[in-house]
């Protein structure tokens, strides 16, 4: 079985129509990408809230395929899902920065995955007007929380 198939067959049995289902399965510089384009109506079906369903299946993926995938990395995306919330964490963290450099309050976000967090550290660090702003991680697994504030003098 191809990773496509087993997504087409995933989707199928999820209540998504075949025939408005496109997955295209591509690899460049180790990394397997796996593009999945349903309706917009079905996409919340496999995304979920803040995209944990999508990590789940991504997860079930890289489990089912471990042997094939070796050291290969391996990204499903649903709708470009994935694209757009980085914009968006990455537009909600330039906000919260701007707020820290206008009140001197620290600000901290609920609970973010790895991979978000790791986003917004990397959109504050790469913004020369948010040199003198420092993003932090603290706590551990679910009440893991990172919060921006003013670097220390």
């Amino acid at each position: 079985m191809t990773i496509q198939t087993y997504l087409t067959n995933v989707c199928q049995h999820s209540g998504i129509d075949p025939e408005q289902l496109q997955i295209d399965v591509s690899e460049a510089d180790n990394v397997i990408t796996a593009a999945i384009t349903v309706p917009t109506e079905d996409s919340g079906l496999l995304i979920g809230f803040h995209g944990e369903t999508l990590s789940a299946l991504q997860r079930l993926t890289r489990v089912v395929f471990q042997a094939d995938l070796a050291d290969k990395r391996l990204v499903i995306n649903v709708n470009n899902y994935r694209e757009q919330r980085a914009d968006k964490l990455r537009e909600i963290a330039f906000r919260a920065a701007q707020r820290v450099l206008e009140t001197g309050r620290p600000y901290t976000f609920s609970y973010l995955p790895a991979n978000e967090r790791f986003l917004i550290h990397s959109a504050l660090n790469d913004e020369e007007s948010f040199s003198s702003l420092e993003s932090v991680s603290e706590g551990e697994g679910m009440q893991r929380v990172l919060t921006i504030r003013l670097k220390a003098e």
